[in-house]
């Protein structure tokens, strides 16, 4: 790893960074900003079949009309949390074993509460036999530890990793009953709306996904999409990898439906000015400082950045 350069002047006290709301270049970059949102807005009016994977829910807009349906079921819900279980035990405890302090005694001991009364609702979430097999056996593990540590006063790795290791299989397939419950529900509620888009909107269908971090890369409803619409496919490896034509973009920053259609609308204007000042659509999908980025720090650290895997 390059050993990174000494500062060639001197830290010191520095002004505040932002300009004041009284300078006129701030007026101007204002101006600018409320330019583009407005701007957005008009391209979002006449961008044609969209569609928005948020949370729970897919939502469509085609033809001047709004469509919302189901991407989830409770049953994704359930299976997920579930799995919780164990990895909240691992939570309090921690890895390293030892006494428990007063605060993890109490969240052990609410926690278990909790176990006891999920339990006793399994039988009437119509879960398969197999399902419900699954769920007790791992709400069983889990009370069986928790007794365990509680009564000891203390937690010890060994056990921990033993427990731990025990909840895998059942974890594993309550992973794949979430992702088949998501990917059957998406799948019927967009192969529904797919019989009322001609032959000119499907081309034309832009796709937001939005999505946590942790679940950015692979999210299920990114691949599902991208699977849909034709596009480039990676799997569980799914990367938002933005391009001019790209149809299905996952964003971090969508967390509502406006946010939603307003992020491909200006994914597609942005498009346009970057072929302009840029001769490259792509160019505004990453930093705009980013190529003079890579350039200064090539002779800052003395250094080159590593090609792209299928460069």
């Amino acid at each position: 790893m390059p050993k990174p350069p000494a500062a060639s002047t001197p830290l010191c006290p520095a002004p505040p960074a932002a300009m004041s709301p009284s300078d006129p270049l701030e007026q101007l970059n204002h101006a600018f900003r409320d330019a583009y949102a407005a701007r957005r807005e008009a391209v979002l009016a006449a961008l044609g079949p969209a569609l928005a994977a948020i949370d729970d829910s897919l939502i469509l807009r085609l033809h001047g009309q709004r469509r919302v349906g189901p991407a989830r079921t409770r049953r994704y819900h359930e299976l997920k949390t579930l799995c919780h279980v164990p990895l909240a035990i691992q939570a309090v405890v921690g890895d390293d074993g030892g006494p428990l302090d007063e605060p993890a005694s109490t969240r052990l001991t609410e926690l278990r509460r909790h176990l006891d009364a999920v339990d006793d609702t399994l039988a009437t979430r119509g879960f398969t036999d197999d399902q419900l097999a699954r769920q007790r056996r791992m709400l069983a593990g889990s009370r069986d530890l928790l007794d365990h540590v509680l009564a000891a006063g203390s937690t010890s790795a060994v056990d921990l990793v033993a427990f731990l290791h025990a909840q895998t299989a059942d974890i594993h397939a309550n992973i794949d009953d979430a992702a088949r419950d998501q990917l059957g529900t998406m799948h019927a509620t967009f192969s529904a709306w797919q019989q009322d888009m001609s032959a000119e909107d499907w081309p034309r269908l832009l796709v937001v996904v939005a999505s946590s971090h942790m679940a950015r890369t692979g999210n299920v409803a990114s691949q599902y999409f991208a699977v849909a619409l034709g596009q480039t496919w990676e799997g569980r490896f799914q990367r938002d990898d933005v391009h001019a034509g790209k149809r299905v973009l996952t964003s971090e920053g969508a967390t509502d439906e406006h946010s939603a259609f307003a992020l491909l609308a200006m994914h597609a204007f942005d498009a346009r000015a970057a072929n302009h000042f840029f001769a490259d659509e792509a160019r505004l999908g990453r930093d705009v400082l980013a190529n003079a980025a890579e350039r200064l720090l090539a002779v800052m650290f003395a250094t080159r950045p590593d090609p792209p895997p299928d460069a």
